[in-house]
């Protein structure tokens, strides 16, 4: 029932109309889906070469690239445009040269040249089962898989310091596209280092597979800290300030998380009673958005942007929209969950709870816990605006409204690298 339910794509929608009679016109098809999103329309490409190569109209990936100015400014995308040119190829049974497309496209080849080694030890033969080998680390237990990695506990064999170790799945790994992403939360973790955001320590390759190894959280998930039980608002303050800095050092730097949600922080400490010394980190960038992105590249294809019930709005209508302040909305959707024990809206199935973000206000956290302060209230709703003008401008503004209401606590050093959306909360509306 609920495949039956599920709306068609663009490439759904595409892919029929190549079924249905004479190759369909791009251009005009894309006409009719004005509001197409970025990654839908590299799945809309895929099929258009696909079904054209195989036709015998061999069109260039240089061709689309051209067509689309934005996607050829975007390294990560442009990439993706390349290299499924480079494996329709292999598809069809031709041998592609490397240093045909190295000479191509000089500027992307030497990540051309990773993918393509990465897919020939992929081509190689699946890993053995159980934990992956990786050079200098004893891999221990799996910590937890996601949509597309496997994250497990591994000790450094020459430091002896317990590391967390992220690989992309050997399934996915096949997949331009996700691979991207993989390659860009990697990028985006190693240029962020801040106390709050989780360190990355190295990457590599191991059997033809991406891996990132980060810093171990011991106190696992603020999600699973929480578990329905909301801590003293006073706590709530500690975290959701301490988050605040790191994102808006992010921001500072260019990244936009736009998936901020309890499950993607971690906590340093292992005590389940300390409160205090949680140290919240911010992890999982895979859906974040860069500086250099056409307005949201690379985002999970066919796939909701972030979870229903910690979306921002505007991601319910198109990932493009995203900027600072979409990061403000999921500041407020932690700290709603910090005060409250749930999040802001609560359904009984996807579409009904995006409905609810789109149109529905989110019910006062006082209702549902009577200990929370009415100023701390305000600010989270504030957070939790439909408009994005209407919320605070950026985590800075945020945690300066904040310590506002606690003026005689000693203020955090801030971390946070300056950023265009920010300015003087008194100025917010």
């Amino acid at each position: 029932m609920a495949e039956r339910r599920r709306r068609p794509t663009a490439a759904d929608q595409y892919r029929r109309a190549w079924a249905a009679g004479p190759p369909p016109d791009l251009a005009q098809f894309l006409d009719s889906v004005p509001t197409l999103l970025p990654d839908d329309l590299l799945d809309v490409i895929e099929i258009d070469r696909a079904e054209r190569w195989r036709r015998g109209e061999r069109v260039t990936a240089e061709r689309y690239l051209k067509m689309f100015p934005a996607m050829r400014n975007d390294a990560e995308s442009a990439l993706v445009v390349i290299y499924g040119e480079f494996y329709l190829r292999k598809e069809l049974g031709e041998v592609p040269s490397l240093l045909e497309y190295s000479t191509r496209f000089p500027q992307h080849a030497r990540r051309l040249r990773d993918q393509v080694m990465w897919h020939e030890a992929i081509e190689l033969g699946p890993p053995a089962a159980g934990p992956p080998e990786i050079p200098g680390l004893v891999v221990g237990d799996l910590l937890g898989r996601g949509g597309m990695c496997s994250v497990f506990r591994a000790v450094d064999a020459e430091s002896g310091d317990t590391v967390a170790v992220k690989v992309l799945d050997h399934d996915h790994r096949q997949h331009p596209l996700r691979a991207a992403r993989f390659a860009r939360e990697i990028s985006s973790l190693l240029r962020l280092s801040h106390p709050h955001i989780v360190r990355a320590i190295r990457t590599g390759e191991a059997g033809g597979l991406p891996f990132l190894v980060m810093e171990f959280c011991a106190g696992g998930t603020l999600a699973a800290r929480l578990a329905g039980r909301p801590p003293a608002a006073t706590v709530a303050i500690d975290i959701i300030l301490a988050l605040a800095q790191a994102v808006e050092f992010a921001h500072g730097m260019g990244v936009i998380h736009r998936d901020l949600k309890p499950s993607n922080i971690l906590l340093a400490d292992r005590s389940t009673s300390a409160w205090q010394a949680a140290q919240p980190r911010v992890a999982d960038f895979g859906l974040a958005k860069v500086a250099a992105e056409i307005g949201g590249s690379l985002t999970a294809t066919r796939e909701a942007l972030g979870t229903p019930c910690y979306m921002a709005p505007e991601l319910a209508t198109g990932a493009r929209d995203a900027d600072a302040r979409t990061d403000v909305y999921g500041l407020g959707a932690i700290l709603y969950e910090l005060l409250t024990g749930r999040p802001p809206f609560i359904g009984t199935a996807p579409l009904e709870v995006v409905r609810m973000v789109r149109e529905e206000a989110p019910m006062s956290p006082s209702v549902i816990n009577a200990d929370v302060p009415p100023g701390l209230e305000a600010i989270c709703l504030k957070c939790l605006e439909k408009e994005p003008d209407d919320r605070y401008q950026s985590a800075a503004t945020m945690a300066a409204a904040i310590e506002l209401l606690t003026p005689t606590r000693p203020l955090q050093p801030s971390h946070a690298h300056p950023s265009a959306g920010s300015r003087d909360p008194r100025s917010d509306k």
